[in-house]
């Protein structure tokens, strides 16, 4: 890394991105470089809206192509918005890059295309991190120290957790979440990730006895080639 700084690059210009953006210029030790999208005059697009509002001291580059960021000499690593059907596939290619990698969630679409980015970023000597924000905050080390101590909290029976967000129309018709080849796990992936993980973070991540799950209904946009969860209800079942 350039004199102490994580040089970075993003893969993508979604929406999710620009929070990103933010994070890389208040971490004091982070220095963005570039960002790729398909096409420069969209990550151009990109770099000069979030520019407006959150500028970096140095404007990174436009750059057409994923492959072409991460080519790149001076860039230590990528942040990976990409819509998850296709986000394997650049986490792999990113490690293979020598990059170090945060991957937005859903990191996969299941366990099986996790462990082979985890593999990946293991066998080229990168850091593989999702991008599950809360996780990596002082209030979370905090709670734990509550849940933890024996007298705060007495002993856990239940655990109750909801997501979930008011759609426009343009939503249901246009966003990828609504399209099966880009967001296949509907919901599931987008907020049930959130659930899920505090569930498993309150129960020390002891893997449950039993799952269950119950597709309440399902959203599929004109061009989308199937139907995506919309609404889903699900319960973790642990020993004790």
């Amino acid at each position: 890394m350039a004199e102490g700084k994580c040089r970075w690059g993003i893969l993508g210009a979604a929406t999710i991105a620009r929070k990103n953006w933010d994070a890389i210029r208040r971490a004091g030790n982070a220095e963005l470089i570039a960002v790729a999208s398909r096409s420069a005059d969209r990550a151009r697009q990109f770099i000069d809206e979030c520019q407006a509002a959150a500028p970096q001291p140095k404007c990174p580059e436009a750059v057409a192509g994923y492959d072409a960021l991460l080519a790149r000499a001076d860039i230590d690593a990528v942040y990976v918005p990409l819509p998850t059907g296709i986000r394997a596939e650049w986490v792999v290619k990113a490690a293979q890059a020598g990059k170090h990698v945060v991957c937005e969630k859903p990191c996969g679409v299941d366990a099986g295309q996790v462990r082979q980015m985890i593999d990946a970023c293991d066998a080229n000597g990168v850091q593989f991190m999702d991008g599950v924000m809360f996780m990596h905050s002082r209030r979370l080390e905090a709670l734990r120290q509550v849940f933890d101590d024996g007298v705060s909290i007495g002993e856990i029976k239940r655990i109750t957790s909801q997501f979930s967000f008011c759609a426009p129309e343009e939503f249901k018709t246009g966003n990828i979440r609504t399209h099966a080849a880009l967001e296949p796990l509907g919901c599931l992936g987008d907020l049930g990730w959130y659930t899920i993980r505090f569930a498993l973070w309150t129960m020390q991540f002891r893997p449950p006895r039993e799952v269950s799950g119950r597709l309440l209904s399902t959203l599929q946009r004109p061009d989308s080639p199937d139907a995506v969860p919309m609404e889903f209800s699900g319960e973790l079942f642990f020993d004790g």
